[in-house]
C-alpha cells in the first residue's frame, strides 16, 4: 500500500526523506506562503499548499480536508515548531497520528507548561504574565534578582533579557514585548536559575522515552542567544540520572508521546530545572554533532517513526549500547557574531580554517554587502565552525580556532558628530 504525507511546515531535507527511505511515498506540503519558496524539490511534491500566516486554523482545517477528500493523506508530519499547533488540529480531524492540541500548547505556550508541571509538584520556578514595566518591577520586589523576561511564546532566543538590577527592566520588558514571525503572547518574567546549561536530545516511542545524548550550552550572558555546543556533555554518573529521570517525568507530564525532544535545562544546586522544551529535532546542527558522536542519526529516526516503523528504540538502544564500547569522541560547535552593527566587506581564510587539526566544516551565511548585527537573536549570528576532539574543551577551543583563523572584513557606518555646526 502506497503512503500520501501530509507535511505541515517545510522541514527542509525530511520530506526529501520521506520519499527515499519509505517504499511509494507520495508527499503533499501546507505551509504558510513565505516558506513556499524555500520548499526543496518542489517538483516531487503531489502539492504544495499555501496560506497566510494570519489564516485561521479553520482555513488550513478546510484546504487540507479537501484535498483529503480527493487524494486521502495516510499519514501526517510536522517537522518544526513553526505550525504544530495547526498540523494538531488537522491530524485529530482526520484521524491521523500526532501530538494533541493540548501537548502542542503546553510546549509551545511556556507559561502553560509552568503550570501544567506545577500542578503535579514538577516545577516550582516563580513566573508571571506582566503587562508593563510597573508589574515586572513588582515581580522583581517579591522574587528577587536575577530573573528573565521572554515572549510567552517564542524560538530562536528573540527577546529574551536577562534583568540583573532594576535599571534593566525597561529595556528588558521592551525586547520581551514584541509580537511577529516567532513570537507572541505578552511578556512572561521568570525566576534565573543559576547552573550550567545543558540540552537533552531523546526520541520517544509509544509513550517510552530514550534519552541519546546531554549537550552542554555555552550562552551570551545578557541575551541567553546560544553561541557554541558540546556533546556529550560532561555530566557526572549522579547528574546523568537525574537528568534522566527529569527529563523522562517531563516529556510523560505534557503528554509527549513519540517523536524527538529537545529539553533544556539548568543543573541547579537543587537538581535539574526547566528552561522549556520541543516537539522536534534541536537546530544549531546538533542532530549533526549527535550522529558524528555517536553514530545515531536522529533525522532518520524521525522519518522511520513518521512512515509507521515499530520497535525503533530497539534499534536506538543497541546504537547507544555501541557507541558506549568506543572511545569518547566530543563535537562541537561555535557560532560567528558581531560586537558591532556594521556591513560585510569580505572574508577571506576560509579555506585554511578549513584544514585545521579536527575542523568538520567552517560556514559563514552571509556575503560581502550584507548587514551584521549585534547578537539580538539566533538569526543574528553569520556563521559557524564544527570540530571534534577526545577531550570536549579541545574540540569546543579547535572551533572557536578555525573562526577566528578567518579575516573577516566590516565596513562601519559613518560617525554622525553632534556638535553645532
Amino acid at each position: 500500500m502506497s503512503d500520501h504525507v501530509l507535511v505541515v511546515g517545510g522541514g527542509m531535507t525530511m520530506p526529501g526523506l520521506l520519499r527515499s527511505l519509505g517504499t511509494d511515498v507520495r508527499t503533499s506540503v501546507v505551509c504558510q506562503l513565505a516558506i513556499v519558496p524555500k520548499l526543496r524539490e518542489q517538483h516531487l511534491h503531489q502539492r504544495i499548499l499555501g496560506l497566510r500566516a494570519e489564516a485561521s486554523d479553520q482555513e488550513w482545517l478546510a484546504i487540507a480536508s479537501a484535498v483529503h477528500r480527493l487524494d486521502p493523506f495516510t499519514k501526517i508530519a510536522s517537522f518544526a515548531e513553526r505550525d504544530q499547533d495547526r498540523a494538531a488540529v488537522i491530524a485529530e480531524e482526520l484521524g491521523l497520528p500526532m501530538h494533541t492540541k493540548q501537548t502542542i500548547h503546553w510546549v509551545h505556550h511556556k507559561p502553560s507548561m509552568r503550570e501544567r508541571l506545577s500542578a503535579l509538584g514538577m516545577d516550582d520556578t516563580p513566573h508571571a504574565i506582566v503587562q508593563s514595566v510597573a508589574e515586572l518591577r513588582e515581580f522583581a520586589r517579591i522574587h528577587g534578582f536575577p530573573c528573565i523576561a521572554k515572549p510567552a511564546v517564542g524560538a530562536g532566543s528573540i527577546g529574551i533579557r536577562q534583568i540583573e538590577t532594576e535599571a534593566d527592566l525597561a529595556t528588558a520588558f521592551d525586547a520581551a514585548d514584541v509580537t511577529g514571525e516567532w513570537t507572541s503572547g505578552g511578556v512572561l518574567v521568570e525566576r534565573l536559575h543559576i547552573g550550567v546549561q545543558v540540552s537533552v536530545e531523546a526520541f520517544s516511542d509509544e509513550g517510552t522515552h530514550e534519552i541519546v545524548c546531554v549537550t552542554q550550552k555555552y550562552s551570551d550572558p545578557f541575551t541567553h542567544v546560544e553561541v557554541g555546543h558540546v556533546l556529550p556533555a560532561e555530566v557526572s554518573a549522579d547528574q546523568l540520572t537525574a537528568i534522566s529521570t527529569y527529563v523522562r517525568s517531563v516529556l510523560s507530564a505534557l503528554e509527549i508521546g513519540f517523536g524527538p525532544t529537545h529539553t533544556e535545562l539548568v543543573l541547579t544546586e537543587n537538581g535539574p530545572r526547566i528552561i522549556e522544551t520541543h516537539t522536534r529535532l534541536a537546530g544549531d546542527c546538533i542532530p549533526q554533532l549527535v550522529q558524528d558522536a555517536l553514530a545515531v542519526n536522529l533525522t532518520e529516526y524521525t522519518v522511520r517513526q513518521v512512515l509507521g516503523e515499530r520497535n525503533l528504540l530497539d534499534g536506538l538502544r543497541a546504537e547507544l549500547a555501541h557507541a558506549a564500547t568506543r572511545p569518547p569522541r566530543y563535537e562541537a560547535i561555535w557560532f560567528a557574531s558581531s560586537e558591532m552593527d556594521c556591513t560585510l566587506e569580505s572574508i577571506s581564510g576560509l579555506e585554511a580554517a578549513r584544514l585545521r587539526e579536527g575542523v568538520r566544516e567552517v560556514e559563514l551565511y552571509r556575503a560581502a554587502g550584507a548587514r551584521l548585527e549585534t547578537l539580538r537573536a539566533s538569526n543574528s549570528r553569520f556563521g559557524h565552525a564544527r570540530a571534534y576532539a577526545d577531550d570536549p574543551r579541545v574540540a569546543v577551543l579547535r572551533a572557536r580556532e578555525a573562526l577566528d583563523a578567518t579575516e573577516i572584513r566590516v565596513l562601519l557606518p559613518p560617525l554622525r558628530s553632534t556638535s553645532p555646526i
